[in-house]
């Protein structure tokens, strides 16, 4: 038995990786039958208000879980929680999760809000045909902004799921 070393407790990488698929799935879940049922109502309805309903599911799983329980579903399937050092909780306000207030706020702005903002952004963008106006359009500009925004987005998206790979955080 001495040749057993007990080696530090770190969540799988795999693990964390199912977590996320496993909230997405369960955020779709939700939201097709309401889907449906909009659709059953009014022809086109449902993809006027689904960025809407979207935003809502999220934010109430997002209350639900990480703000309550300071891991969202996925997460809690897998035996994982977010955590913070005990450096960073002295003299903030806590969640009813033991999470600083102000990281879940803007944790919660960059992972539900910001993707709500910008397919909106876009759908008004697309819609009004601002990627077919002229070059020294003002909102041809705006529309390649926030192409450049997106690319930039994807690009950090990806380094971090790389950098998650190399070392696990």
């Amino acid at each position: 038995m001495d040749s057993l070393i007990a080696m530090p407790s770190r969540p799988l990488r795999v693990g964390q990786v199912d977590a996320e698929n496993l909230d997405q799935e369960l955020l779709q879940l939700l939201k097709d039958p309401l889907i449906k049922s909009l659709s059953l109502i009014k022809n086109g309805l449902e993809s006027s208000v689904e960025p809407e309903i979207s935003l809502i599911l999220q934010l109430l799983l997002y209350k639900y879980s990480v703000w309550t329980l300071g891991m969202t579903y996925g997460a809690k399937l897998q035996g994982l929680r977010y955590t913070t050092s005990r450096r960073s909780l002295k003299g903030t306000r806590s969640a009813p999760s033991g999470l600083p207030v102000r990281l879940l706020l803007i944790h919660g702005a960059f992972t539900v809000i910001l993707p709500y903002i910008n397919k909106r952004v876009r759908g008004y963008a697309l819609s009004n045909s601002w990627p077919d106006t002229p070059s020294y359009d003002r909102r041809r500009r705006a529309w390649e902004a926030l192409l450049k925004v997106e690319s930039v987005h994807s690009t950090a998206g990806l380094l971090n799921f790389l950098l998650f790979l190399w070392n696990g955080r």
